[in-house]
C-alpha cells in the first residue's frame, strides 16, 4: 500500500533541508545498489582505496589522504530485480537514480596547508525527494530492500590529514523535523472531514572514519556509521455521525539503517590493489517495518498486536580489487572486480500473519575505468555491474488451534474453528528467492 498522506510533507521537508542544512538523509541506496561505477564493480570494498568524493560514504578518513586537488563525477545507476515471493514477482521501488560525488582540498596556507579536504556523495531520484511505502502486515516483501532506495541521499564529509600516513574524517547526516497538519476538506457529498497531523522528529546520524597507511603499500581502516531511522507519529481525527474517532499511527524507525562498523585492510602487489572488509550491522535494533495503530472511540480502545523481534545482527565480508594498465602516454585502463557475502538479517522467528522474507546474499561485481589526460586534467569514463543473488527462503506457517491465538500462528475467520478457512498469503508455506542486478555508467574529471 502506498502511503499517500504524509509523503509530500516529508518530501517538502527533505527539499527544505537540502536548502537550509549542509547534510541530508542516510545512505541506504549506496548499501543496496552501490556507489558509482567503482563501488558497484568492487562490491563496495572501497574503505581503504576511495579517496575522491565517494570517500564521504566509504571512509572520510581516506578522503583526507586524497592526492588530487579536486574531483567531480556523475553516474546514473539502475537496478533490475528478479525477487519473488509465493511464486509472484515483487517490485523493486525506484530502481533508477543519479549519483554525484565531489571532493576538494581547502586551500589553506601555513600549518593547515594540504591538511583539510571536503567530500560529497549524493544519490538523487529523477522526480521526487522521498517516497515512503507502508506495506500491509500480511503482504510478502523483503524488508532488506524496502524503503531503502526511495529517498534523496546527500552525505558531506570533512577529512583531516593528521600526518602523511594518518587520516581521520567525519560526516553528518540530518533529516529535518517535519510537523503540522495535512487537512482534507469536506467534499460536495458532505462526507466527514478528517484531520491528519504528522510529526517526524529531527534525526542526526554520523559517519566516522580513520585510515592508517602502515607502509607505502599497505593500509588499514575503521569506519563507524551510526544507525538511522525516522520516528513517525501520525494522528488522525474524524467525526463519524457525531461520534469522534481518533487514530494514532507510529513508526519508531521508518526507513531504518543499522549501526554499521567496518574494519578494512588493503595492500598493493605491484600495481594491483586488493582490499578486504569485515562489516558488522546491528539489525537487532530494528523493531519492525510496520506502523503501530491505535484507534479510540468513546469507551473503546483498539491497539494493534505487538510483533516478535524479527531481525538479528549480521557480519558481512567483501573483497575488491583493481588493476591499472598504462595503454599509452596519455591513457590508462583500470579493471575492477569484487565479491561480497552477507547473511540474512531475519532471525528465523516463526511468523504469524506477517510474511517477511530474506536470504543469504552473494554479490559479484565487474567493471572498468578508462582515463585520458586532456589539457592537464584527467577525464575518466567508468562502468560497473553487479549481481546480488539471494538464497531461497522457506518457512512453514503454524495454524491456530485455540483462541486466543498466539502471534506466531495464523487463523481463519471462525473463532470456533480458527485452523480452518485461513487466507493468509504465506500459509501453509512461505517461500521466496531472487536476485538484484545493478548497472552504473559515469564520467568524472580530476581537476
Amino acid at each position: 500500500m502506498v502511503f499517500l498522506g504524509p509523503p509530500w510533507v516529508l518530501a517538502s521537508g527533505c527539499v527544505m533541508a537540502a536548502l537550509l542544512a549542509p547534510q541530508q538523509t542516510y545512505a541506504s541506496a549506496f548499501d543496496v545498489q552501490g556507489l558509482g561505477p567503482e563501488g558497484v564493480a568492487e562490491a563496495g570494498a572501497r574503505t581503504t582505496s576511495a579517496e575522491d568524493g565517494g570517500a564521504a560514504f566509504f571512509n572520510p578518513g581516506s578522503l583526507a589522504l586524497g592526492q588530487n586537488a579536486a574531483t567531480l563525477a556523475i553516474a546514473p545507476i539502475v537496478s533490475v530485480a528478479t525477487l519473488r515471493a509465493q511464486d509472484s514477482p515483487l517490485p523493486f521501488e525506484d530502481p533508477f537514480g543519479i549519483t554525484l560525488t565531489a571532493s576538494a582540498s581547502i586551500p589553506f596556507e601555513g600549518p593547515l596547508a594540504n591538511r583539510l579536504r571536503l567530500g560529497f556523495s549524493g544519490h538523487f531520484l529523477p522526480t521526487t525527494a522521498l517516497r515512503l511505502l507502508v506495506r500491509s502486515r500480511e503482504q510478502p516483501f523483503y524488508p532488506y530492500y524496502d524503503n531503502r532506495t526511495q529517498r534523496l541521499v546527500a552525505v558531506p564529509a570533512l577529512g583531516i590529514r593528521v600526518a602523511k600516513w594518518l587520516g581521520i574524517g567525519f560526516g553528518a547526516n540530518v533529516l529535518a523535523g517535519v510537523q503540522g497538519p495535512a487537512k482534507l476538506e469536506k467534499g460536495a457529498t458532505g462526507a466527514p472531514e478528517p484531520r491528519i497531523d504528522i510529526a517526524a522528529n529531527t534525526v542526526i546520524s554520523g559517519i566516522f572514519g580513520i585510515r592508517i597507511d602502515t607502509t607505502h603499500r599497505s593500509r588499514i581502516a575503521l569506519v563507524v556509521r551510526q544507525s538511522f531511522g525516522i520516528p513517525l507519529d501520525i494522528d488522525t481525527t474524524a467525526d463519524m455521525g457525531g461520534v469522534p474517532l481518533a487514530t494514532n499511527l507510529k513508526a519508531p524507525s521508518a526507513m531504518f539503517d543499522p549501526l554499521t562498523i567496518v574494519l578494512a585492510s588493503g595492500f598493493d602487489i605491484g600495481h594491483f590493489h586488493v582490499e578486504g572488509d569485515i562489516s558488522y550491522a546491528k539489525w537487532s535494533d530494528w523493531q519492525n517495518p510496520f506502523l503501530t495503530v491505535q484507534s479510540t472511540l468513546p469507551g473503546v480502545n483498539l491497539v494493534s498486536r505487538s510483533s516478535p523481534r524479527f531481525f538479528r545482527d549480521t557480519m558481512s565480508f567483501r573483497i575488491g580489487g583493481h588493476q591499472p594498465w598504462r595503454t599509452s602516454a596519455t591513457t590508462s585502463l583500470v579493471l575492477r572486480a569484487g565479491i561480497a557475502a552477507e547473511p540474512t538479517n531475519l532471525a528465523g522467528a516463526l511468523q504469524g500473519m506477517t510474511n517477511l522474507v530474506d536470504g543469504n546474499k552473494l554479490t559479484l561485481g565487474l567493471g572498468a575505468t578508462f582515463a585520458k589526460h586532456v589539457l592537464g586534467k584527467t577525464v575518466r569514463i567508468g562502468f560497473g555491474a553487479s549481481g546480488q543473488f539471494v538464497s531461497g527462503f522457506t518457512q512453514d506457517k503454524q495454524p491456530c488451534q485455540a483462541v486466543p491465538c498466539p502471534v506466531t500462528t495464523v487463523a481463519g475467520p471462525d473463532p470456533n474453528r480458527p485452523s480452518t478457512g485461513i487466507t493468509n498469503p504465506g500459509y501453509p508455506r512461505l517461500t521466496a528467492s531472487g536476485a538484484l542486478f545493478s548497472f552504473s555508467l559515469g564520467a568524472g574529471v580530476d581537476l
